[in-house]
């Protein structure tokens, strides 16, 4: 098909010289539930809001994480400042969170600087501030959004894990098994989720038309065009997405007109002009996949950048990173250190240069760390942690410094994960010199951070150390991240303590025990999982059991997590069973998956994670589309559209 002639020039040239390389479809993702007011809300007989936030499968938008049963620390605060996408005021979403332990805080409770509200086109995360709630400093804020970098999920193109070990298949075996898969989602899967795109519910259209990307239906980018003048503006972001995560030219296409501004991306979206979250959604969707022709459209952009508003700039720079292209190292490191810009703008440029993971650009991190800032310097310290290496012991010795002597709270913090990505000698020693008295705030980002450290190189003392510690620890948050470290640290002597703890009354603790178990990845953790799944009586406990099951990926669970679904009256607890399942790559879910979309209709929770599932279980790459945008970035100054677009959850 010929190009619209109305696209720049170097945009349309892209596009009629360069073949689009097809690359792995990208998936949507696992998490907590919403709370259940609002899942009441939108799986309700009364039709949402026109721009009522999406009952998501995947990330949570509320804090939590108390002892209680209420939903844990996501992607994204709930205080945005993104109207009708989780804010205060939003209909039927609680205004108080049940935990003390949410993702906000006051102001005068806040120990660093208050990121300070800039001029209009400041982030929404700033402007929240001057309203008086910042994003709280809390590990697991930070765990939640970077989960997946430490998580190898299976596939169903893998031989299938069972409770005797790996299945053995032959080559013709695997084929003609893969070449039945291919047919059930031709004939059954995608019509189902088809269908579901014309849903009353706007869950359930999103779910649907992400999944269809995600499995790369040839229909999907029909589709979606259609979802982009959606009346529901979290449906049309997720429109964007599908075209975001499947491999059809045409999708990149629309997506580079509407980030473009150009006539045609006006025209699919309906309207005369397009504002800045709209165009960066669709940079944002554009790049997830990382390849090369994205990322020259966008230092095209970049080139451009004087023109730009300030939110569109900053979402430049985070699709520029997640594009992965070299060639953006130039414009963005002069966007790192223009002390013209606001820190914000700033802080995207150097978390992208940190996303691109290239050597060659520490020097200039080394210089914005120099130049100061608040955001900026917290920006440095986490792209350090993906771009320095073990072997690099000046940056490795600015981490240290900062760790143990810098001025703001979430810099020290950030620092100590960074130097647990980097381990090495000289990070492992000092983190463990700091452990030996650490004060409060800093006991649980140095264990996971010798987690961290534990499971790139494994040297055996970490594990005790924590152990150790963990019978001391009287702070149920405290005590959680220790769990969770443990998991990283791996090893059967740490499941006989981490099922002690799932199977403890503790709901905090029993739940990132569960999770620990699945990150364990030891065989002696699935028959304790199995038992917390049947046994728990607390639906938070039952959801992270079930993402424990489908992180250590044995196949053998399945059945117990099909009953669960079959015998629970939570449609949460349900929905979480399923996405169990679909983690753990079996196409054996497909008819039970199925059967829930036929028997709880086109509406409601189930059948929104049910379809999201079908969509998880054949994705290829099974790391999570939206993981890749919600770790490695300074996550307290992102852009509107960012944020926005996090808190569809998938």
């Amino acid at each position: 098909a010929s190009l619209p002639a109305s696209l720049p020039d170097w945009m349309t040239m892209v596009f009629a010289t360069q073949k689009l390389v097809p690359a792995l479809l990208c998936l949507a993702s696992l998490s907590l539930m919403l709370s259940a007011s609002a899942s009441a809300q939108l799986s309700g007989g009364t039709p949402a809001s026109k721009d009522a936030p999406l009952n998501s499968p995947f990330f949570p938008t509320r804090g939590g994480g108390g002892d209680g049963d209420g939903p844990v620390t996501g992607y994204v605060p709930s205080d945005s400042g993104v109207p009708g996408q989780g804010s205060d005021d939003t209909p039927g979403l609680p205004t108080t969170d049940t935990s003390v332990r949410g993702t906000r805080t006051r102001r005068s409770g806040t120990r660093g600087q208050v990121p300070t509200a800039q001029a209009p086109g400041a982030s929404s995360l700033a402007r929240v501030a001057a309203a008086g709630y910042v994003v709280r400093d809390s590990w697991l804020m930070w765990w939640e959004t970077n989960k997946f970098d430490f998580i190898e999920l299976r596939r169903v193109g893998d031989a299938p894990l069972t409770g005797q070990g790996l299945v053995r298949e032959s080559s013709e075996q695997r084929e003609r098994r893969l070449d039945e898969v291919d047919e059930v989602l031709e004939q059954a899967v995608m019509p189902a989720l088809r269908d579901l795109t014309g849903s009353s519910d706007a869950s359930v259209r999103a779910a649907a038309v992400v999944s269809l990307g995600k499995l790369g239906d040839p229909l999907v980018v029909d589709l979606a065009r259609e979802l982009l003048t959606d009346g529901n503006r979290a449906v049309r972001h997720a429109a964007m997405l599908a075209l975001g995560v499947t491999d059809a030219g045409r999708a990149r296409y629309a997506l580079m007109s509407i980030g473009s501004d150009a006539t045609y991306g006006r025209k699919l979206l309906d309207r005369s002009s397009l504002n800045a979250e709209d165009r960066g959604t669709a940079l944002l969707t554009s790049a997830l996949r990382g390849e090369g022709n994205t990322a020259i459209v966008l230092n095209g952009l970049l080139d451009e950048s004087d023109d730009a508003s300030l939110q569109l700039l900053t979402s430049i720079c985070e699709a520029a990173g997640l594009g992965r292209a070299p060639d953006s190292i130039p414009a963005l490191s002069r966007l790192a250190l223009d002390d013209g810009r606001p820190e914000f703008v700033r802080s995207a440029a150097i978390s992208a240069l940190g996303r691109l993971g290239d050597p060659s650009v520490v020097p200039v991190l080394i210089k914005a760390l120099d130049a100061g800032g608040l955001e900026p310097t917290r920006a440095a310290v986490v792209a350090l942690g993906l771009t320095a290496h073990a072997g690099h012991p000046f940056a490795v010795q600015r981490l240290i410094d900062i760790m143990l002597d810098g001025k703001d709270a979430s810099a020290r913090h950030f620092a100590a994960i960074s130097l647990g990505r980097l381990a090495g000698e000289q990070a492992r020693a000092a983190l463990l010199s700091a452990f030996r008295d650490p004060s409060t705030d800093m006991r649980p980002w140095l264990a996971l951070a010798l987690g961290l450290c534990e499971r790139r190189q494994p040297a055996g003392d970490v594990a005790p150390l924590l152990m150790a510690r963990l019978t001391k620890e009287s702070n149920p948050e405290t005590a959680s991240a220790y769990l969770i470290a443990l998991g990283l640290c791996g090893g059967p002597e740490v499941v006989p303590v981490l099922a002690e703890h799932a199977r403890g009354n503790q709901t905090q603790r029993a739940g990132q025990a569960a999770v620990a178990l699945g990150l364990s990845r030891q065989p002696d953790a699935l028959p304790v999982l199995r038992e917390v799944l049947r046994a728990s009586g607390s639906p938070n406990v039952s959801q992270r059991a079930a993402l424990g099951l489908g992180i250590l990926g044995n196949s053998a669970a399945v059945p117990d997590l099909l009953d669960l679904m079959q015998r629970t009256k939570s449609a949460q607890v349900a929905s979480w069973a399923a996405q169990g399942i679909a983690f753990m790559g079996d196409e054996n879910a497909v008819g039970p998956l199925l059967h829930v979309i036929k028997t709880r209709g086109p509406r409601g929770v189930a059948t929104t994670y049910a379809a999201s599932a079908l969509g998880q279980l054949f994705d290829d790459e099974r790391r999570p589309a939206l993981s890749r945008l919600a770790s490695g970035d300074n996550y307290m100054a992102r852009s509107d559209a960012a944020t926005s677009l996090l808190l569809l959850g998938f």
